[in-house]
């Protein structure tokens, strides 16, 4: 039977990096920051008629948001 003490020494040895590893960066530069848009707010930057909406590079378009421009046909143009 295992005690806490030697279950907690397992989890320790296999959470440490091996040796001769990198070092984790704390910052993934590859990751900006983005902006989400709800569907209010991209209701608000959809002009009713046109076909097209455009929004930001970095957005990041809610689910609901998405299904109604689908089922009204619109595009997003990211830029």
């Amino acid at each position: 039977m295992l005690t806490k003490g030697a279950i907690e020494d397992l989890i320790v040895q296999h959470l440490r990096p091996a040796p001769g590893a990198a070092p984790v960066s704390k910052k993934v530069p590859e990751l900006k920051q983005k902006l989400f848009l709800s569907d209010l707010e991209l209701r608000k930057l959809y002009k009713p008629g046109s076909r097209t909406v455009t929004v930001p590079a970095n957005a990041i378009v809610s689910p609901l948001s998405l299904d109604w421009l689908d089922y009204d046909g619109v595009k997003i143009i990211h830029g």
